[in-house]
């Protein structure tokens, strides 16, 4: 069986932790499965390599989609290029899909869920499978992108909208169908075993800043004038309680700009010094207090019972902190600074029982992941 994981990212630390969990559970559902990852720069290119994964050759470009013409290369020769390690959509047997928010009028166009569901039909008509891994997916606005996910995207074996939101949005367009549902993010079941972890000599609070929150795809503009003053009252609440400060990248390149300017204004705060998405997410669950921005992040945190204040961009965010039942930390563009140093210091206090409130809420969830894995086992299978 060759599987393509579409939508992987080594850059992004929330990207790489849903390959990374992806990866743990089809050594155990699908262990003689053959990994193929898309070809994106040289980073991917060394990670691919170390993985032991094949490189799929997208043949598209913004309209244009060319994918479905493999099927007329001929097996000798996909056989050939196979060996080697180069793969096309036709010798794919599945695709699982990792995007976490690529689909979205937010980003501009509608070339990749365009691209996505004609992929799945396509995959559906040779008796293939294309499954959505939970995500977060809309707004879509445009009839013509709303007409296509209607037509093609019951195609694929499974849909799974991470939200109320996501789910009401496909459902709204192509009514129920069998394989559409609402799971929650899978990268709460990560195996931790033997990951590296850091010794920080005191109690600290991660920061995870993330720049979308000053970008045109907010959806949530009053965030754009405040947000480096409220990550700096944080920090400053954190220093006064005698906890480190470590800043995290979680986002890659986009996010350093955030990251000087915060190191700039607090040079005593450590810049984390990390490799690897378990490494990271090592760093935040066993943090005493995280901020973030950024969602899988929070994710980390929440997961391992850690209060997290978090921000929103986007819808996924206060989705997320309903799951957990924490919507209490999910500030607002108009929060006043004592608002924030409040929140820091009741999450800190054991009467609060907010880690133990955490614990038990990411216990059910991790139940919920386990369902979500025998459905795609049962996928592969058929």
């Amino acid at each position: 069986m060759i599987i393509e994981i579409k939508g992987a990212s080594f850059e992004n630390y929330g990207a790489w932790l849903m390959l990374t969990s992806v990866m743990q559970r089809l050594d155990k559902i699908a262990p003689n499965a053959i990994i193929v990852l898309a070809s994106r720069g040289q980073a991917s290119l060394q990670r691919r390599n170390e993985l032991g994964a094949l490189r799929k050759i997208d043949l598209r470009a913004r309209w244009l989609d060319l994918n479905g013409a493999t099927r007329f290369i001929p097996a000798f020769l996909r056989r050939f290029l196979i060996g080697r390690g180069v793969v096309f959509e036709r010798d794919l047997d599945a695709i699982i899909d990792i995007a976490g928010f690529g689909y979205s009028d937010q980003w501009g166009g509608d070339y990749a869920i365009r691209h996505a569901v004609a992929e799945a039909k396509r995959l559906a008509e040779s008796k293939r499978h294309y499954i959505f891994m939970p995500q977060a997916f809309g707004p879509f606005s445009a009839q013509t992108t709303r007409d296509l996910i209607r037509r093609k995207l019951p195609y694929a074996s499974l849909v799974a909208a991470r939200d109320q939101i996501s789910y009401a949005t496909i459902r709204d367009i192509t009514g129920e169908f069998d394989g559409l549902m609402m799971l929650g993010d899978f990268t709460n079941g990560i195996d931790m075993a033997d990951v590296k972890r850091h010794q920080i000599p005191s109690p600290y609070m991660v920061v995870v800043p993330n720049a979308n929150m000053l970008g045109g795809h907010s959806t949530q503009q009053g965030w754009a004038a405040r947000y480096v003053d409220v990550l700096s009252t944080a920090i400053a609440e954190a220093n006064e309680l005698g906890l480190a400060v470590i800043l995290i990248n979680f986002g890659g390149r986009m996010d350093q700009a955030l990251i000087n300017k915060l190191h700039n204004l607090w040079p005593a705060a450590e810049l984390a010094s990390v490799t690897s998405d378990l490494e990271v997410k090592a760093l935040v669950s066993e943090a005493t207090l995280a901020f973030s921005s950024r969602y899988h992040a929070c994710i980390c945190a929440l997961s391992a019972g850690v209060p997290c204040l978090g921000t929103s961009w986007s819808h996924k965010y206060e989705a997320l902190y309903d799951d957990y039942g924490v919507q209490d930390l999910l500030l607002a563009p108009n929060v006043a600074p004592v608002e924030v140093r409040r929140l820091i210091r009741n999450s800190m206090e054991p009467s609060a029982a907010i880690r133990s409130k955490l614990q038990r809420r990411a216990s059910e969830l991790r139940a919920n992941t386990e369902s979500l894995w025998r459905l795609v086992e049962d996928t592969l299978k058929k």
